[in-house]
Order: structure tokens, then C-alpha cells, then sequence
């Protein structure tokens, strides 16, 4: 097969797929709803088949999840599912969690928009929510501490083997009416 997927050899790449779409569409788009809610929905359902996969075979690790757009697919939202025994180190564009599959926990680590978007979040302060808000300036400001990492003797920032993420909980958005 031409242009076969690497992650599921059934199927053709994306990208091949996305474009024959394109080739072979008749301009015809799928008009859609709340799309907030139907991202949040398959980000539960992607960040489940991860955990369930057990992918270090009971040992507690990290899944990373990275959003995107791509230039040669504007009308595409490209996830990707990482993940490492151990702390990733916090980048911009991700959303991080730790899970124990052997105690049956999941819990939230940080969440970072591009960071392109920081400083006009960063302007409009009182329109964010304010746990973001605090990420986006420790992350500005390289304080590691808030994310789980310390200083080593010689200055090397290292995971806080003392640290605790945050248990999951259910967040009510703030919608501002004109």
C-alpha cells in the first residue's frame, strides 16, 4: 500500500488520507456543534485506551498530550499520545498527566497553551482561569518547583521524588456573556 501508516498498517497515513478527502471531496463540510465538548470527549476516550494499554506493564508513568495544527491541514487537530517512565520535562502546546495503573489513579500535572498565546492570556488575566494563570507565569519564569522538579547540588533540574500531582476533579468554565 502506498503511503502505509507505521501505526496502523491497515490504513494509509493521515496525510494521504486528508488529502485524497480534499482531491475527491465536493467541498462539502460537516457542520459541527459544540466542538469544545467533542475535543474534551475524545481526549477522555484517547487518554483511556492509553491507560488501559498499560504500556510499562504496571509501573506508573506519564502520559504527555500534544495538540496541533498542521499547515498542510488547516482543517485538521493533530493529537498526539506520549509516554515516559519518567517526569517530561514541562513544555508549551501540552497537557500532562501521571498515572499508577496498580492503584487505579490518574492525576493532572499541568496543562500549557502555545506559547504564543501566553502573554495575551497573560493581558487579559481576568478573563482566564486562574489555575492557568499560575501555570503560564511559573512556566515564564522557569519555576520548575510548580511543575515537580527541584534544583540539584550543582543547579540541574531534577523530578521532587516528594512531589503530588493534582487529583483529577471535575471544573466548571467561567462564560462571559457581551
Amino acid at each position: 500500500m502506498e503511503h502505509q501508516s507505521k501505526y496502523d498498517p491497515s490504513r494509509q497515513t493521515v496525510g494521504a488520507m486528508y488529502l485524497k478527502a480534499q482531491k475527491d471531496g465536493k467541498d462539502d463540510y460537516v457542520e459541527v456543534g459544540d466542538m469544545r465538548r467533542e475535543l474534551t470527549s475524545s481526549l477522555v476516550d484517547d487518554l483511556n485506551d492509553v491507560i488501559k494499554s498499560n504500556p510499562y506493564n504496571d509501573r506508573p508513568y506519564y502520559i504527555t498530550i500534544h495538540e496541533a495544527k498542521d499547515l498542510t491541514m488547516p482543517h485538521m487537530l493533530k493529537r498526539r499520545m506520549l509516554t515516559t517512565l519518567y517526569r517530561p520535562y514541562p513544555e508549551d502546546d501540552t497537557v500532562t498527566f501521571y498515572t499508577d495503573p496498580k492503584r487505579n489513579e490518574t492525576l493532572f500535572c499541568w496543562c500549557l497553551p502555545h506559547w504564543s498565546e501566553m502573554d495575551n492570556m497573560l493581558n487579559n488575566e481576568d478573563l482566564q482561569d486562574s489555575d492557568q494563570m499560575v501555570y503560564i507565569k511559573a512556566w515564564k519564569g522557569m519555576n520548575m518547583e510548580h511543575f515537580g522538579f527541584m534544583k540539584d547540588p550543582i543547579g540541574n533540574w531534577i523530578p521532587n521524588p516528594h512531589y503530588i500531582d493534582k487529583p483529577m476533579q471535575e471544573k466548571k468554565l467561567k462564560i462571559l456573556v457581551a
